[in-house]
């Protein structure tokens, strides 16, 4: 699943089926990530709920049609960065294209919806959307 080069440097990559039981399997997947690039906690913790954030959104929404699709998840990590790459078959959706939820209302007041990806946002550096031939790419980056 990861393979690390003489610089320190790993790649591991992930495939999830579009079901929310593969949750579990994403947190297993960037703890082992975590221990074998020995991570700090908080590193561990900003990539996998920023990484299910997205991919809660894609199982719920990405597949209107149904059916059994793979949302793959890669993983890359430098001395300096990290990058996660999510790429999934679904409708196209570009997060960036939404504006930031106005979190200084009360609960009440706030419209439903689009507060994880303001998390997203707010834990990575950088963050990109493009739409490809086969679907979808969200690439997420965080500097260390």
């Amino acid at each position: 699943m990861t393979d690390k080069d003489e610089n320190g440097c790993g790649e591991a990559v992930i495939r999830l089926d579009n079901r929310l039981d593969e949750l579990g399997r994403l947190h297993a997947f960037f703890e082992e990530i975590g221990e074998r690039a020995n991570w700090p906690d908080r590193l561990k913790f900003d990539m996998t709920l920023s990484c299910e954030e997205l991919l809660t959104n894609t199982i719920n929404y990405g597949f209107p049609q149904g059916g059994r699709h793979v949302i793959t998840l890669s993983v890359q990590s430098f001395p300096a960065e990290v990058e996660v790459r999510l790429e999934d078959g679904g409708v196209p959706f570009n997060p960036l294209e939404f504006g930031e939820p106005d979190v200084s209302l009360d609960l009440e007041q706030r419209s439903v919806g689009g507060l994880g990806i303001f998390f997203v946002r707010r834990l990575m550096n950088e963050m990109i959307y493009e739409r490809t031939e086969t679907g979808n790419r969200i690439i997420l980056r965080k500097l260390l």
